[in-house]
């Protein structure tokens, strides 16, 4: 009986934090994205490299445009990424679907990082 009971909190377990799992990658694009939807980096700035260059002015301007989404759902990696060299993303809002794309530098920390509404303009850096 304890062995189906460990048994059952083990597949549990493994059930749960597979449904949670980030990648690397992933954890990156959703904490810049919650970020900029929040108007303030000051919760990623020791995750973004130096030679980023958002300006205030910018970061409002993208705040605006993904603030009006809705809710972020959902921010997962797709492969082959279509820009060679980094990582993309589709990311699920409310109201639209948008494409990030973002490369990591040695250090880990987000080196370039850019978004696109899916089929139709958007902002970016």
């Amino acid at each position: 009986m304890k062995y189906r009971s460990l048994l059952a909190l083990a597949a549990a377990a493994v059930v749960i934090s597979g449904c949670s799992f980030e990648n690397k990658y992933e954890k990156a694009a959703d904490q810049i994205t919650q970020a900029v939807v929040a108007d303030n980096f000051d919760s990623v700035k020791n995750q973004v490299a130096s030679n980023i260059n958002i300006t205030r002015s910018q970061l409002a301007q993208y705040s605006d445009e993904l603030s009006a989404q809705g809710k972020l759902e959902s921010v997962k990696e797709y492969t082959p990424c279509e820009h060679p060299g980094y990582h993309c993303f589709n990311v699920k809002f409310q109201k639209h679907m948008y494409t990030e794309w973002l490369i990591l530098n040695d250090q880990d920390k987000v080196a370039s990082w850019h978004f696109h509404i899916k089929n139709g303009a958007g902002a970016g850096t």
